[in-house]
């Protein structure tokens, strides 16, 4: 690299000196800050690890607070249009929410970009019950419980499991990779070995956050149905592209992110349902549940969690017999095909986790 500078001035010997002294800066960085951004650039892209380490800036940079020393924000993103227009403007606010706290006492923010005003749909956060760690009350989602589930995603827009997810470390399989989406629930809610961090104080001896490793795979049969066909019962029937061998996720029930229902069950299926198909998911069919509980928390006799089952159990049977097993019944949220003539109260002989008879 060669510079050619021709300088025409007055003999000011203070202003020459100290312009020297910025030419000969730029001429000794200009390399080593081009150097500095393919590097960035390559470990971003390359290994999907946006977390800042010890390395950053050869050493130099870890432990720095201010991003806007070394960084142009005209410069960053450039490949990224859609984080580029957040980045630009919410400013450097947003760098500790994906690059992390570089080796200081800063606080990965990440409510900066994910609210439900800049990002309203990544993820879906309506709703006054989140996973927010607290049985007994609602707290307010913080950034601090975001990184709990979500240590290192790439935020590439592609959900994936080992990627997206913190790999807990568990007492029986270590760090193992996660076979799918339920095993990295299944970290925290079992019996014996949940994190120590986030223990489940005082559940109930049949509660499905210690009892779901358990049970999970016998929810009205989901995923392993045992001896005769499924689909020569009485009220068979599901949406496609559901089937009857289908392992169920845990998150097609159930939202960590915002919820109006209780034990966090969707109320809406954008919220849930991944499977379903896309065209009728989209179409954002409210749930309401009643689960012994209504929405002011106060006690109530009855349950109905028939908006959440009709989301996939469609009741095929002939038109004449439709009716008279009550398939054709609204249930309130403009579908029907469960049995509904006799209330709607699905969990009266459904059960969550029950194994004692096929499906009740």
């Amino acid at each position: 690299m060669k510079f050619i500078v021709v300088i025409a001035m007055r003999p000011n010997s203070f202003v020459r000196t100290h312009l020297m002294a910025w030419l000969i800066a730029v001429f000794l960085l200009s390399p080593l800050l081009m150097a500095s951004n393919a590097l960035a650039r390559d470990v971003s892209q390359a290994t999907g690890n946006l977390l800042l380490t010890p390395n950053h800036g050869k050493g130099e940079a870890w432990g720095k607070s201010r991003c806007i020393n070394c960084h142009m924000m005209k410069r960053l993103h450039n490949s990224v249009p859609k984080i580029k227009t957040i980045v630009e403007k919410k400013g450097f606010a947003t760098c500790t929410g994906c690059h992390g706290s570089n080796g200081t006492n800063a606080q990965q923010l990440c409510l900066v970009c994910h609210n439900v005003n800049d990002m309203p749909v990544n993820p879906r956060r309506t709703g006054m019950h989140r996973h927010d760690f607290n049985l007994k009350k609602d707290l307010p989602t913080s950034s601090s419980q975001c990184i709990v589930c979500h240590k290192a995603s790439d935020m590439d827009g592609s959900f994936e499991i080992q990627q997206d997810l913190t790999v807990f470390d568990d007492a029986i399989v270590g760090t193992r990779a996660y076979t799918d989406l339920n095993d990295f629930c299944l970290r925290c809610h079992n019996r014996n070995h949940q994190q120590r961090r986030w223990p489940i104080r005082n559940p109930g001896k049949r509660d499905q956050s210690i009892a779901a490793e358990e049970d999970y795979l016998y929810i009205d049969k989901h995923g392993l149905p045992e001896g005769a066909a499924v689909e020569k019962a009485l009220y068979p029937g599901l949406r496609k592209p559901y089937v009857y061998k289908s392992i169920v996720n845990c998150v097609d029930c159930h939202t960590m992110h915002g919820t109006t229902n209780p034990g966090l069950i969707i109320d809406n299926s954008l919220k849930g349902v991944f499977k379903l198909d896309a065209g009728l998911r989209k179409r954002g069919y409210p749930v309401k549940i009643l689960g012994g509980v209504n929405l002011d928390h106060q006690v109530v006799p009855k349950s109905d969690y028939s908006q959440l089952c009709v989301l996939c159990h469609d009741m095929q049977v002939s038109a004449q017999e439709r009716p008279l097993f009550g398939a054709d019944q609204d249930t309130g949220n403009g579908l029907s095909g469960v049995h509904f003539n006799d209330g709607g109260d699905c969990v009266s002989c459904h059960r969550h986790g029950e194994r004692t008879q096929k499906g009740l």
